[in-house]
Order: C-alpha cells, then sequence, then structure tokens
C-alpha cells in the first residue's frame, strides 16, 4: 500500500495527474495540504481550484480563497498575482481537478478495483449487491452512493449521488488505509458530465438502464443517453484491462453491444445466444426471489430476500461485474442470497397490519412502472399507491409518471414529494394530467399535498390482502422544500401511522371505505 503523508509538494502533484506544460507563476515546490474547490472552505496552505459552474465561476472568488490560507491557485483564465501564491493555468479546471484531487492522494483508486454503475434506475441495488458478492467472495468492498460511503463499520453521509472528485479520492485513501481492496460506486449522469469520476481507473462498468430523467439538466434524451455512454469510451475503455457489463434488453445497451469495441459482457433474464449471464425458472414471492444463475457454462442457485422482477435484472448486473472480477459462480450465487435488502428500495413495513405496505425509491417512469407491475403479481387486492414528483426537476416527465401510477394502481393519492422552490400544487396538478388521460379509469383519485396526510389516507383505504405503495423518496430522511430541509422519512412516518392504527385491527381488520373528494 502507498504511504501517505502531509504535505505534499505541488509538483509532484502536478506530475502524478499528469498536468506538464503549463503555465506556472510562482514556486511549483510550495507544499500544499489539500484541495479545496470552495473559497469560503478553503484552509492554510491548501491548493484551490477555481471553476466555471452552472451558477457560479468561481474565480470571482479567488481572493477569498487566498484570505483564507490557500498557497497555490488552480486556474483556466487570468487572474492577477498575489504575493507568495502560486498560479498554475490550465485549459479546463474541470476536467483537471479528478486527476488532480486522486494524484494529492497518492491515486488510492489504482490500489484497488474500481466498479462503476451507471443508469438511470437500479444503480444504488446493483452498487451494493456487487460490494455485498465482493464482500462475500473474501474481497473487502466498500461502497459509494446516494445512501453514503461505507465500508467495514464506517459510514460517511453524503448529498449527492457521486460525490465531488476530491472527497471521492480523500474516501478511497481512508478505505485503503482500512484495507479494502475494493470500491463499487455510483455514476450519475450529472456526475459524468461534470467531470465528477475523473481520475478513476474503472476496471469495471454496469450500464442498468437507460430511461427519461434528468432532461431540465441535460436538454433532451439523446444528449441524457451520449453522457451515459461517456462513462464506458471514456473512462472504461482507457482502463487496462477494463470490461463493461451491458444489460442486453435494454436498448441503449443493444445498441453499445454493436458499438462497443472493448471487452464487454451481456447480462439479461431473457437468455439470448450471445448472453454471458441470465437467469432461468425465475420464481417471484412476496417475501424474495429464487433463480438458477447461469454465467458462460456455470449455474448456481440463487434464494434472494430482494423482493421484484426489476431486481432479477439488478442481481444480474451484479453477477456479471463479479464474473469480470474472475469472481465463481458459485460464490457470486451465495453472495446475492446472503445480500441484505436495500433501504428504501421495495422495503416492507411490518406493524401487524392486514395489509401490505411497501416504500420504494421510483421517481421516474420506468421505474414506477416497474415496481407497481411487480407489486400487483404480488398483491391479491388493490393497490394504493400515494405519489408525488418532485420540484425544479424535469417536468416533462410529470405526466408519464402520472399515466404510469394511474395504469398500475388501484386508487392513487397525489401528493408532494421533494417540491424544492416549486408550487407543491402546480407539480401535482400536471401529474394528475398524466392520470386523467392515461385512458384507464382508476376509481379513486385524490390529491394530498401534505405528505404525511397522503400517506395516512392510504393506510386508512387498505383493506386485508391490499397493497399500500409509498413511492419516491424511499431512503430519504427530509422533504426540501423552499431551500429548507425539513425532517420526514416514510418509513418512520409511516410506521407511526400503522402503530397508531393497530389497536382497531383486532376488532376491524377492514378500514373504512374511502371516499374520493376528486374522483375520476
Amino acid at each position: 500500500m502507498t504511504s501517505f503523508q502531509l504535505p505534499v509538494p505541488l509538483i509532484e502533484v502536478l506530475d502524478r495527474a499528469h498536468i506538464k506544460n503549463v503555465d506556472i507563476q510562482g514556486n511549483p515546490q510550495v507544499m500544499v495540504t489539500g484541495v479545496a474547490t470552495h473559497a469560503q472552505k478553503t484552509e492554510r496552505n491548501q491548493l484551490f481550484v477555481a471553476r466555471v459552474g452552472t451558477k457560479v465561476d468561481s474565480h470571482v472568488l479567488v481572493s477569498e480563497a487566498v484570505q483564507r490560507g490557500a498557497c497555490a491557485l488552480l486556474v483556466e483564465r487570468d487572474i492577477p498575482p498575489y504575493p507568495g501564491v502560486t498560479i498554475v493555468r490550465v485549459k479546463d479546471t474541470q476536467k483537471a481537478l479528478g486527476p488532480v484531487a486522486h494524484a494529492f492522494y497518492r491515486d488510492p483508486a489504482r490500489e484497488m478495483k474500481i466498479i462503476a454503475t451507471t443508469g438511470t434506475n437500479g444503480k444504488t441495488s446493483v452498487t451494493r449487491l456487487v460490494g455485498a458478492i465482493l464482500r462475500t467472495a473474501g474481497m473487502p468492498t466498500g461502497t459509494i452512493g446516494t445512501l453514503g460511503a461505507e465500508w467495514k463499520n464506517r459510514c460517511l453521509q453524503s448529498d449527492t449521488t457521486t460525490p465531488d472528485p476530491v472527497t471521492i479520492a480523500r474516501t478511497m485513501r481512508m478505505m485503503r488505509a482500512d484495507g479494502i481492496e475494493a470500491v463499487s460506486l455510483e455514476a450519475s449522469s450529472h456526475a459524468i458530465d461534470q467531470n465528477r469520476i475523473g481520475g478513476l481507473p474503472i476496471n469495471v462498468g454496469i450500464l442498468t438502464n437507460v430511461t427519461q430523467d434528468h432532461l431540465d439538466y441535460h436538454g433532451d434524451f439523446p444528449t441524457y443517453i451520449a453522457v451515459k455512454r461517456r462513462l464506458f469510451f471514456e473512462h472504461v475503455a482507457k482502463t487496462p484491462g477494463g470490461i463493461a457489463c451491458f444489460n442486453e434488453k435494454d436498448p441503449v445497451g443493444e445498441e453499445l453491444c454493436f458499438s462497443y469495441k472493448s471487452p464487454f459482457l451481456r447480462y439479461t433474464e431473457y437468455e439470448s445466444a450471445e448472453t454471458n449471464v441470465t437467469a432461468r425458472n425465475l420464481r417471484l414471492g412476496p417475501d424474495g426471489t429464487s433463480f438458477d444463475l447461469l454465467i458462460e457454462g456455470g449455474t448456481a442457485s440463487v434464494a434472494s430476500r430482494l423482493v421484484g422482477r426489476f431486481n432479477v435484472s439488478n442481481m444480474l448486473a451484479a453477477a456479471a461485474a463479479a464474473h469480470a472480477l474472475g469472481i465463481g459462480v458459485e460464490a457470486i450465487a451465495r453472495g446475492l442470497s446472503l445480500a441484505s435488502p436495500i433501504p428504501g428500495r421495495f422495503e416492507r413495513l411490518d406493524e401487524g397490519q392486514p395489509f401490505s405496505v411497501i416504500v420504494d425509491y421510483a421517481h421516474t417512469p420506468d421505474a414506477l412502472e416497474k415496481l407497481l407491475k411487480s407489486v400487483r403479481q404480488l398483491t391479491a387486492g388493490k393497490v394504493i399507491t400515494v405519489a408525488g414528483c418532485g420540484g425544479d426537476r424535469d417536468r416533462t416527465k410529470r405526466y408519464a409518471m402520472g399515466a404510469a401510477v394511474a395504469m398500475n394502481s388501484d386508487a392513487v393519492i397525489a401528493t408532494s414529494d421533494n417540491p424544492r422552490y416549486e408550487d407543491p400544487d402546480r407539480i401535482a396538478s400536471e401529474m394528475l394530467v398524466g392520470i386523467t388521460e392515461s385512458g384507464v379509469k382508476t376509481s379513486q383519485v385524490q390529491t394530498v399535498l401534505d405528505r404525511a396526510h397522503a400517506i395516512e389516507r392510504a393506510l386508512h383505504l387498505a383493506q386485508k390482502g391490499d397493497t399500500v405503495v409509498i413511492a419516491g423518496k424511499g431512503h430519504e430522511p427530509y422533504q426540501e422544500i423552499c431551500g429548507v430541509r425539513y425532517a420526514f422519512d416514510d418509513c418512520v412516518v409511516t410506521r407511526g401511522i400503522l402503530r397508531a392504527m393497530s389497536a382497531n385491527w383486532s376488532t376491524n381488520p377492514t378500514a373504512v371505505e374511502f371516499r374520493s373528494t376528486t374522483a375520476i
């Protein structure tokens, strides 16, 4: 393991990051103690990296970083000189940041195997399933993603799916110091586009699927697809021995199976002649999933606690990645069978109620459709769905989300998700257009903007044999309204309501009839 000691000569950081033949004003041998990207958080003797962001050009904040003690500046435009401060000018600081951050921490990723998962849905599940398989196979593994960074008995929370390059590099150095040999991380489209994974060698890249999402940021669907493809062409293909894993039944994955010229594996539950990883004898149940895992001639049985057909695809993706790393089929099947359910993903809540309750993070049309179809297969009675759409995000998907909920539910309660700075009523109204124009007669629809009241309404509607689905927020412990994150956890709120209702179940196991005031 490469040792890591502070401080580090600036020129050494630049050399390790392969930043050479650039304009350096001042002392290139200056010793730096860290890499900073926020002027207000810069500390003494750190290298401050000024970037042109979507909202702020931090070149205008260089003087504040210097006042706080920055000894060196990485910039992409002319700035005034500062006595005693070294200035390095490059063409693109956003692209340079990743390599610089990893170089400062002595490239911990190059001492481990890095597995990156991208796709619209399933990133968190696949990332954690890969970690479970590798740990079961004897390879100490950490994970980085929506649920934070986790390894051994440590957990660091994160506000983004994929952290910034400095956080990734620092976290990986901590992981390596603790003996971690592999890291499984989520690579969001924002992270790929903003070069947050710059400087990372990706040994295995996984594509789950690509459906509509984040068009508020990317502008259009082709651009969104192009960003996802970059993980493989710009990172996996350029890593010696890098292997890609494509879902060959996803349209983008299918196209990549023809256009990608570097090594790759195909996975799908719908077997073809060229499939490398697939499943047979699939058995879906309310408490788990079992199937025979086939990997290039090898077979082993999987009995997983994960529920739903969509999770079969997630498990096959993780199996393909593990196979790419040389893990045998028996060890892979054992890892999948032992993997714990993922928080906020098809999470069942049981407080003794005579109906099922599921909390899930599904917040795209495709994810909602797959979730509700899986629920329908496991439900004898009605499917009652509580769902909303996030504010200040892709408005074009609200119609499709409403349609997906309507076509796969018997009763719908439209509510608030994370409205952010938008009017919750307008968000719900746009979703309701999709519900009303879906062509499906959903018998009961209500709009209850208070999310806790919406959940309570759904639970009181449910009768024996029904399933209540609370979608959109999953593991999130907050609701974001006008820039403030208020404590709100779907699981905690739902359990509290169920416990308050429990006294009635022994005498009246069915709920009071639901009477909609806005039936469609």
